[in-house]
């Protein structure tokens, strides 16, 4: 109904004349889909647009009334990945099994939110909230829990117990587990307030240093890193495990009259010292 009904004579109403002028005029750049959409709109009869617009309300009616008393319908943004040459070949149908679940939307004046899902064979992928007009706010709500969350290395003031760990729980952060850094680190103790230790990546004559892996939302990540002070920085931090997650790490100048503390293991075997 979108493309292929009545209500594409509105868009005739407001760019009709311009697109038949150009036409007319041999004015290059028109898109030949586009306007051929728009242009055949000009014929439609008007008793076609009444007529779809009493399907229209009640294909409406049904859907508001199955979607009353749930909190949000889920389903996949696109139904897959059209190549350059297959939209070339067939641009209308192309893009109308794009739109396979999200047209509707438009048409029933519904509130829709689409979330980053990962990959499906190496593509990404994306799922979509909707619910009735004006429900944004929890479909946002909803949305933010089916975001992955990301992980962080810790090492420092950051640790459960010391003075910055609650700004990682005001974040949302839940801690995952307690682990080592590779042995490819060096640690020093920073005079900054909190007293927070500076890890840099050294390779060879390196240490493990105790970590703890945290996991919280991307946004929560995002928000710590534009608070974050210099010297302090995050970067790639790898695990004893093989594996790397974004973590604190330190600017390498800031270290330049700091203690190494590097045989200590980690901050926290450090002050208890």
């Amino acid at each position: 109904m979108l493309y292929q009904g009545a209500f594409v004579a509105e868009r005739y109403t407001a760019v009709g004349a311009f697109i038949d002028k150009a036409i007319a005029s041999g004015t290059e750049g028109l898109d030949p889909t586009v306007a051929g959409i728009i242009t055949r709109a000009r014929d439609i009869p008007a008793h076609q647009l009444y007529a779809d617009e009493e399907r229209l309300a009640a294909l409406r009616t049904r859907a508001l009334s199955e979607l009353a008393d749930a909190d949000a319908l889920l389903l996949p943004t696109t139904p897959g990945h059209p190549t350059l040459t297959e939209v070339a070949a067939d641009p209308l149908g192309a893009n109308a099994r794009l739109g396979r679940f999200t047209n509707s939307t438009n048409l029933f004046d519904l509130a829709a939110v689409a979330v980053p899902s990962g990959e499906v064979n190496g593509l990404p992928f994306g799922v979509m909230l909707i619910g009735p007009a004006f429900t944004d706010d929890r479909l946002a709500r909803i949305a933010r829990d089916l975001t992955p969350p990301v992980h962080l290395a810790v090492v420092g003031a950051h640790l459960t117990g010391q003075p910055l760990n609650p700004q990682l729980l005001s974040l949302g952060a839940r801690l995952d587990r307690t682990t080592t850094t590779a042995p490819v680190y060096r640690m020093h103790a920073l005079p900054t307030t909190p007293a927070k230790p500076g890890l840099v990546h050294v390779g060879e004559g390196g240490a493990a240093m105790e970590t703890e892996v945290w996991h919280l939302p991307a946004e929560g990540l995002g928000k710590l890193l534009a608070a974050l002070p210099r010297p302090m920085t995050l970067g790639s931090v790898q695990l004893s495990d093989g594996t790397s997650v974004p973590g604190f790490l330190c600017e390498p100048a800031a270290l330049e009259n700091a203690q190494d503390i590097t045989t200590y293991g980690g901050w926290r075997s450090y002050l208890r010292s």
